[in-house]
């Protein structure tokens, strides 16, 4: 098997070749999902390319962000370059990503991102038809579930191995776009998982009334370790274990491949050495300087471990608990408070340590300057031993006798590790790769697509201008009106509006009582569009085969798929001479350009809704340049383009239910916003209480060339979210609080 490090920098590059990794992942300047991180150059990345083949070892290059349509022709200038390059292999998100790829770069090799959401054997062998060359698979399977997926495809598995765990499936939490204006999709998450909320009483609407009693960080997922796994992990067909830290130190790349390369040998030792090396193995790790550790989702059953809500998910080394504390009453505010700690590893003056009080979730970090031991001055305290530690500054009052801290010792090695690497000079040699403009104005040009740096900004949808770039179909035509409900008894619910088509959840329920109705010949003839949910595991493939099935008998032929790999569950079902499939897809396939659109519709796709991340712009430059393209240029047979426009989308979408989780009860954030868990059977999802809607913009969206605009009153009471719809189309009453995500704002 693989082992597959990151880097972040040109040290922590070196450093997990030099401790035995396999191959090294780092970012594209500007469109891997870790933005945060400082971008390599092409310079650097054309070393690290060289030196890693240099002595026999891989170089991937993550270009995992979704990219906006703005953003087209930088990610062609990156690809351009990579081509030069020459690393083994791309690893993307983004459909468009892939289309531009075979469209112009076809030596590339692609491998398809954990952010995909591939997590059955059909996806699997799906997406190796597209001519993706191995997939990252989900996170959330267990080792029996990724063999399965192994033994049924014959694709290439990559899996995370040890790292930092999302709560929500990679590719499917919205909550930092939606309510913090930053896109996960994007490198940019916020980490609302990492924050911490309470459950509000039953009954209570006011979350200013929560007693604070049962909360805590009720989704801050433990980092995965899979080190005791590594033999089932092999049995299981896996060829690459990845490790996840791009944004982690050089000294925690250095310890946690040092630990797996510790654990791989091992495998095939002796049992006495092979114990000898998993416990160095183990310690490597503790030095890393990770959160707590679990294994994932690898062994079920173990689930209940995966999330310890009183603890924040600080990274760093455990060091002590506080067993005491002694506040003196000296001036205010100048005077110590000391902490009695009992050590569980070696400490020493000068550590960067980080004081976290379990109640409250408060963290204070300092260097440690002061430390007593049996009343005498040390310079290092050492596992066992009781040490006290003064801390001026901290004030704690009334809650001196109830403290409950946790030490731990932080990593700051990234802070001096910015001029170790051996390969500047290296990199001070390389030619400045600069793509052939006139072959990116072609490239362009074939895409049907104005050079973005021309099209800087469109102008406002209803201006003359605006309205003679989006041509006379745009102004002429009225979208369509689809509505999203639960249940099929909600037909008989007058809509706000005329509707085109019905979107309703195929699942256990409305599946029998949609044959119940068939059979008793009391069903109204509603067009109905079946969704499928954007999860869908290996155990569950049969039943959608045989439901799709069993619609497509009695007449169905218009679905809805939440995932690209869902489209193969539809190439058998159409026979010789039948009308052909309808295929829609879901908001959750995360489309933002044009690109991405032509490949959806190089799959026979009927229709696609746009991401509901979308800012205006984007949305507006899409449009445009897609109505010219091949996808769009043959109005009888173009793709239809849709766009969610009111619901409770979901922020999370989990496959943990965690036994901490209250039923039935709301919980909110510190800033007062209300959400709820919704239970479906393939997954759990974290939804607002306040809806996103675009209704208020309808009158624009109608102009700009959106062919349908989807309303989902699926979440909460039918007459009441109808209500809500009309009053907001209306204009009337008094407005209610909605969250319009980034469309009038720009999406990070």
């Amino acid at each position: 098997m693989e082992l597959l490090a990151p880097a972040g920098t040109l040290p922590a590059f070196e450093a997990a070749l030099d401790e035995g990794a396999d191959a090294v992942y780092i970012g594209a300047p500007g469109l891997n999902a870790r933005a945060l991180a400082r971008d390599f150059s092409m310079a650097e990345i054309s070393a690290m390319t060289g030196y890693a083949h240099g002595k026999g070892k891989k170089l991937y290059v993550a270009m995992n962000s979704l990219v906006k349509e703005g953003e087209v022709r930088l990610a062609l200038e990156t690809l351009a370059i990579l081509d030069e390059i020459k690393p083994d292999a791309l690893i993307i998100q983004d459909l468009g990503l892939l289309h531009l790829v075979q469209r112009f770069f076809p030596e590339l090799n692609v491998h398809a991102s954990t952010l995909m959401t591939v997590n059955n054997s059909l996806a699997a062998n799906y997406f190796k038809s597209l001519g993706f060359k191995r997939i990252v698979l989900a996170r959330e399977l267990s080792l029996e579930e990724i063999q399965t997926i192994h033994q049924n495809s014959s694709v290439d598995l990559e899996i995370f191995i040890h790292g930092a765990m999302c709560y929500s499936y990679s590719g499917l939490c919205r909550f930092s776009s939606l309510h913090g204006g930053k896109s996960s999709l994007r490198g940019q998450c916020v980490q609302p998982c990492r924050r911490r909320y309470e459950w509000l009483p039953s009954g209570k609407r006011n979350p200013a009334s929560s007693s604070g009693k049962g909360g805590g960080y009720l989704f801050s997922m433990n980092d995965l370790s899979g080190i005791d796994h590594l033999d089932a992990a092999r049995a299981a067909g896996v060829v690459s274990l990845k490790i996840e830290g791009r944004l982690k130190s050089v000294e925690y790349v250095r310890n946690a491949v040092r630990a797996y390369r510790l654990g791989l040998d091992a495998l095939d030792a002796d049992p006495v050495q092979q114990k000898e090396m998993l416990a160095a193995a183990h310690r490597c790790l503790d030095e890393a300087m990770g959160r707590k550790r679990s294994s994932g989702f690898f062994v079920t059953g173990q689930q209940e471990n995966l999330i310890v809500p009183r603890l924040s998910g600080s990274t760093g080394e455990v060091i002590g608990k506080v067993i005491r504390v002694d506040e003196s009453r000296g001036k205010k505010g100048g005077a110590p408070v000391t902490l009695h700690v009992k050590l569980q590893a070696a400490v020493n003056l000068g550590d960067r340590l980080r004081l976290y009080e379990e109640r409250t979730g408060e963290r204070k970090s300092f260097t440690l300057r002061s430390l007593m031991q049996k009343g005498r001055k040390t310079e290092q305290g050492l596992a066992g031993q009781i040490v006290a530690i003064s801390l001026p500054g901290l004030l704690l009052g009334s809650r001196s006798k109830s403290f409950q801290g946790i030490l731990f010792r932080v990593d700051v090695s990234g802070r001096v590790e910015k001029q170790r690497s051996t390969l500047i000079k290296t990199i001070g040699k390389q030619q400045i790769l600069t793509p052939d403009a006139t072959v990116l104005d072609k490239m362009m040009a074939t895409l049907q697509q104005p050079d973005n740096r021309a099209m800087a900004h469109l102008d406002a949808p209803g201006s003359r201008q605006g309205r003679k770039r989006q041509g006379a179909r745009a102004g002429s035509f009225s979208p369509e009106w689809w509505i999203r409900v639960s249940t099929l008894e909600a037909l008989g619910q007058r809509f706000p509006f005329k509707v085109a088509s019905v979107l309703i959840d195929l699942n256990k329920r409305n599946l029998e009582q949609h044959l119940r109705y068939q059979q008793r010949k009391k069903a109204k003839q509603a067009p109905l569009v079946w969704a499928l949910p954007p999860i869908i595991i290996e155990d569950q493939l049969s039943w959608y085969r045989q439901a799709i099935e069993q619609l497509w008998q009695l007449g169905a032929r218009r679905f809805q798929v939440g995932q690209l790999g869902q489209v193969a569950l539809f190439r058998d079902v159409e026979g010789t001479g039948a009308e052909a499939v309808e295929l829609y897809g879901d908001y959750c396939c995360n489309v933002l350009n044009t690109p991405a659109l032509q490949a959806w519709a190089d799959q026979g796709m009927t229709g696609m809704q746009f991401s509901l991340e979308t800012d205006r712009q984007t949305l507006l430059e899409t449009l445009s340049h897609f109505s010219r393209s091949v996808g769009g240029r043959n109005e009888a047979s173009r793709m239809k383009v849709g766009l969610l426009l009111y619901g409770r989308p979901p922020l999370f979408t989990a496959r943990l239910d965690a036994p901490h989780f209250q039923r039935h009860r709301n919980f909110v954030s510190s800033r007062g916003e209300r959400f709820y868990l919704d239970r479906q059977e393939e997954a759990l999802y974290a939804r607002s209480h306040v809806p996103f809607s675009l209704l208020p913009y309808s009158g624009e969206l109608a102009k700009i060339g959106l062919d349908y605009f989807v309303v989902d009153v699926s979440q909460g009471p039918l007459k009441s979210e109808c209500a809500e719809v009309i009053a907001s189309l209306g204009g009337r009453g008094a407005p209610h609080a909605v969250m319009s995500g980034n469309y009038t704002g720009i999406l990070l």
